[in-house]
């Protein structure tokens, strides 16, 4: 059992640093260090892996409790009735979460018919009226969190009243400001992404590199 105790950004930041999972480039250091290749093809300064932290049961339950006191700093905190989670990496910690906070637990599925999209199964139904707070472990342009969150307009058999905001672990947009959902996190960093022929890193020599199986040289280029 983790020592539950509250934890600063920068120690956040410590705890994903020491499990391999949070890489920023040096924009004032070796221009041709090498740089993050995206799933997507993008090429970004920034690659953080939840999954190497939440792999922890003892820093999932750590990190959850500090989002709990988070989130109970908020204006609007009534009590949460179900804790949401999306596929797959935000599934152990919003049940980590859920426990913590008292609330049930569900997560949406991925669409057999769209890879891209999300479903709400009969697997879990949540009852008319519940109040549902979507907790992931990192959101970027909330693009997952609206996709959930239609899911289950879509699927649950009663409507249900979401949360004003969504609870992270890390938020990394491109650039900080306010959107449609609030986004309540531990953790904020602007981290930019480009298309390969617009991105000023590969115009400066630096190479593109997949993060998981170049996770030593990204290193060593920092």
């Amino acid at each position: 059992m983790a020592v539950l105790r509250e934890l600063t950004e920068t120690e956040v930041v410590a705890l994903y640093e020491d499990a391999g999972g949070w890489w920023i480039y040096d924009h004032a250091g070796d221009p041709k260090a090498p740089h993050a290749e995206l799933t997507s093809g993008l090429c970004s300064d920034g690659y953080i892996d939840s999954s190497k932290v939440l792999c922890d049961p003892a820093s999932t339950e750590l990190l959850a409790f500090n989002l709990k006191l988070r989130i109970g700093a908020a204006e609007y905190r009534p009590a949460t009735d179900w804790v949401v989670g999306s596929p797959y990496a935000a599934i152990t910690f919003s049940f980590e979460f859920a426990r913590q906070v008292g609330a049930k637990h569900g997560f949406a599925e991925k669409d057999p018919e769209n890879p891209k999209g999300f479903v709400w199964t009969n697997r879990f139904v949540i009852p008319g009226g519940a109040l549902v707070l979507q907790v992931e472990e990192l959101v970027t342009t909330l693009g997952t969190s609206l996709k959930v969150r239609q899911a289950v307009e879509r699927g649950n058999p009663h409507p249900v009243r979401f949360a004003p905001d969504v609870a992270t672990l890390i938020y990394r947009p491109a650039r900080l400001q306010g959107g449609i959902i609030d986004v309540i996190s531990l953790v904020a960093r602007e981290i930019k992404s480009w298309e390969p022929g617009e991105c000023p890193l590969c115009a400066r020599g630096s190479s593109r590199l997949r993060p998981k199986q170049h996770w030593q040289e990204l290193a060593r280029g920092r």
